[in-house]
């Protein structure tokens, strides 16, 4: 750590009871395996962290951490038991999540195998996720026109639960877009 510094921050280390884990899966044929992420920060420390405030879940914290595979969300106004989301690969910096008509939240993220996921997690106001972990739906979509030598360079800015900005270190910017939530079984994507 001679080169490095943490700077110490509340969302570093937060003394938590123990998270409820959900493992999401990827499609993707023959993906390859998340590599071991050497870095000198320790494993709980957030590399990225987002607050989400609404009158229906009180204020929920996002954290990147364990060198960017796994999503933890927190209840900082309930005693709501954290919730992590373990991914098939490396999460690029700015996943987001958004309210949806007060009973859902939408995790968006990109990983740095060029997928991006939607995760729908059904809430009971400030029960949020507490009764509903077996019902949280994943959808993984496959982002085309994404070179895989550029993904790990990518920015991305969820804009809101129907749009994803992408810019490549080239200069061009991607645009994801849904129609639709994909409840029906269609992807939605565009």
């Amino acid at each position: 750590m001679d080169n490095h510094f943490i700077v110490a921050t509340h969302l570093s280390s937060l003394n938590l009871p123990v998270p409820s884990t959900v493992i999401i899966q990827t499609a993707r044929q023959n993906a390859p395996l998340p590599s071991n992420v050497q870095n000198d920060l320790p494993e709980e420390h957030a590399a990225y962290s987002f607050v989400l405030n609404t009158k229906t879940t009180g204020t929920v914290l996002l954290r990147l951490i364990h060198g960017g595979l796994i999503v933890e969300l927190v209840s900082l106004s309930t005693q709501v038991s954290p919730i992590r989301f373990v991914f098939p690969a490396v999460v690029l910096p700015s996943p987001s999540l958004f309210l949806w008509e007060e009973s859902e939240l939408h995790l968006l993220l990109v990983t740095d195998i060029g997928s991006l996921y939607r995760l729908l997690i059904p809430i009971d106001g400030l029960k949020l996720w507490q009764d509903h972990i077996d019902n949280i739906w994943p959808r993984e979509h496959f982002i085309q026109n994404l070179p895989p030598e550029y993904v790990k360079s990518c920015l991305v800015h969820p804009q809101g639960t129907h749009c994803v900005a992408v810019s490549l270190p080239n200069g061009v910017l991607l645009r994801l877009e849904a129609e639709s939530m994909g409840y029906d079984g269609q992807d939605g994507a565009r």
